[in-house]
Order: C-alpha cells, then sequence, then structure tokens
C-alpha cells in the first residue's frame, strides 16, 4: 500500500510539473496570437493533458473501467471542486458565456451516454467521438463573435513563457513528455490500490485518478476567476467538458475498447447533473455565484460517499 501511495503522489507531481510546462509553452504560443480567452480555456486548457495521459495509460494497461471513471471523474472534479472554489473565491458573481457556448457541450454529453448506455465503447464509436469534438473545435476556432484581447498572465507569480516560439514549443513538448510519465505513475499506483482493496474499478478511477489528474484544475479555475478573468475560467469549464465527453473518450476507445463498470456510469451521470445545474443557473440569471460554488462542493462530497460502496 505504501509503494501504491508513494506512486501516487510521485505521478500527481510529475503531472503537474509537465502540465504547468506544457502550459506556459502553449500559452506562450497563443498569447502572440492574440487568441480570445474563452478559446484558449476551451482548447488549451479544456484538452486537460494529463487527464487524457491518465485514461490513455490505464486502456494501454487494460484498465478500461479505470480510464471510463478517470474520463468522467475529471468532468465532474471540475464542474464541482475546482469550479465550485472558484465560485466561492470570487469577488463578484461570474459572467455566464455565450447560451451558444453554455449549450454546444451538451450535444457531446448526450452522444456519450449513447455510447456508453450498455457500459461498452467501441473503437467505431471512438472515432465518431472525436468527429465530433472536432466540430466543437471548429465552432470556437471560427466564432467571430468572441473577442480576441491577449492573453494575459494566467499566474501573476509566474514568469513570463518563452521568448520565441520554437522555444515555447519545445516546452510544450517537453512537458507533455513528463505528463506521460507522471500519467504512468498515477495509473500504477492506482492499480495497485485497486489489488488491495474491494473499490469498483471505476471508483478508483472517478475517486482517485480523476481528482489527482485534476487538480492542477482548482488553480485554473481559481486564479482567473480572482484576477477578472472569468472567461479563461468558464472556456476551462466548458471545454473540457466537450473535450472529455467525446475526444479524450474517442481516443480512449480507439486505445481498446472500453469495457465501463457500476462506478464509471455513476461518474457520468452525475457530471451530466452538475453540468444541467450550472448551464441552468447560467441560462437563467446570466451568472453564478457562491450559493452554486457551495451546493457543488456539497454534492461531490455526497456523491463520492455514496459512490465509494458500488
Amino acid at each position: 500500500m505504501l509503494l501504491a501511495i508513494l506512486l501516487l503522489v510521485a505521478g500527481a507531481l510529475l503531472l503537474f510539473v509537465g502540465a504547468e510546462a506544457a502550459i506556459r509553452g502553449a500559452g506562450a504560443l497563443a498569447n502572440a496570437a492574440g487568441i480570445p480567452l474563452f478559446a484558449i480555456g476551451a482548447l488549451l486548457f479544456g484538452i486537460d493533458f494529463e487527464g487524457l495521459g491518465t485514461a490513455v495509460a490505464a486502456a494501454g494497461r487494460g484498465e478500461t473501467a479505470v480510464a471510463g471513471g478517470s474520463i468522467f471523474g475529471t468532468v465532474a472534479f471540475l464542474f464541482s471542486a475546482a469550479f465550485g472554489a472558484g465560485l466561492l473565491l470570487a469577488r463578484r458573481p461570474v459572467p455566464s458565456p455565450s447560451p451558444e457556448h453554455v449549450l454546444l457541450p451538451a450535444a457531446g454529453l448526450v452522444t456519450a451516454a449513447i455510447a456508453c448506455r450498455d457500459l461498452f465503447v467501441t473503437r467505431l464509436e471512438g472515432a465518431m467521438l472525436i468527429g465530433l469534438y472536432a466540430v466543437y473545435v471548429a465552432f470556437v476556432v471560427y466564432d467571430r463573435r468572441l473577442a480576441a484581447p491577449k492573453l494575459a498572465e494566467i499566474e501573476h507569480e509566474a514568469e513570463r513563457g518563452p521568448p520565441d516560439r520554437l522555444r515555447a514549443l519545445g516546452l510544450t513538448l517537453a512537458g507533455l513528455g513528463v505528463v506521460a510519465l507522471g500519467a504512468a505513475g498515477v495509473v500504477e499506483g492506482g492499480v495497485r490500490i485497486l489489488s488491495l482493496t474491494t473499490l469498483a474499478p471505476g471508483f478508483v478511477g472517478a475517486g482517485v485518478i480523476g481528482v489527482l489528474a485534476s487538480l492542477d484544475e482548482v488553480l485554473l479555475s481559481v486564479l482567473p476567476i480572482r484576477r477578472g478573468q472569468d472567461e479563461l475560467a468558464t472556456g476551462n469549464l466548458f471545454g473540457t467538458l466537450a473535450a472529455f465527453s467525446t475526444g479524450v473518450l474517442g481516443i480512449t476507445a480507439l486505445v481498446r475498447p472500453l469495457v465501463l463498470d457500476g462506478a464509471a456510469g455513476s461518474a457520468l451521470i452525475y457530471a451530466a447533473c452538475l453540468y444541467g445545474a450550472v448551464a441552468g443557473v447560467f441560462l437563467w440569471r446570466g451568472q453564478a455565484g457562491r450559493i452554486l460554488g457551495a451546493a457543488a462542493l456539497v454534492s461531490y462530497a455526497v456523491w463520492l460517499a455514496l459512490t465509494a460502496g458500488i
């Protein structure tokens, strides 16, 4: 058990270091091009390289229920703990993105639910999900209604990104390599814990690996909101949902067809409920505040307690 915990911690640290390097490098490239804040959040942060790495690594090992739980657990963690913390610490209510950007990820979520209805995702379904994510990316990229201010520093204390595009690209690729190493460590630790406990594989993915691989999302939700970069945080929120319910799920299914379990299915249902609540508040009131944040955090604690017994 001690070795499993050490693997989880070491893997998580590598994930964070690699993700920060990849984000800083990619952010430097995007900053020079004047990419809109929402697009940066939706496309750059939304793909969540460490979450993708853990899911693909788990599928490659044959732990497909862990992979599925990790995918849906990442979305659940972001919509509850990460965004909830951001809302609680916000100086003012967070304004809603455009209705189109709020509602568009629902298409991917519904498609993912259809693909997972029998707790099995084939490679063909995976390819279709990837195609759907490509449509989402095209919509965000070519949406002329988005303003195009240049991206400011994501973290005020962090050093500025590489001064030229070649160094930025190198930093991005190096960061992704470290993410891959961290993903392998996290999955190995999760599998060892699974072998020593009676926890369901899907819960290990959603409640353990999904959380460890997504802790940096707390930072990427709280800091932009605290600094008035609300579009960066909401872009990350809805972009992650779109990416994980389509692209990440599809890529993982291409690596190995996914056989899910009840805990992974529960994570999908819970993530869908969270999305419905957040989207409903945004569309109804045009903003979200501390009440929604507190409710999201409480619901996450309750869901973890209930799902641990599945």
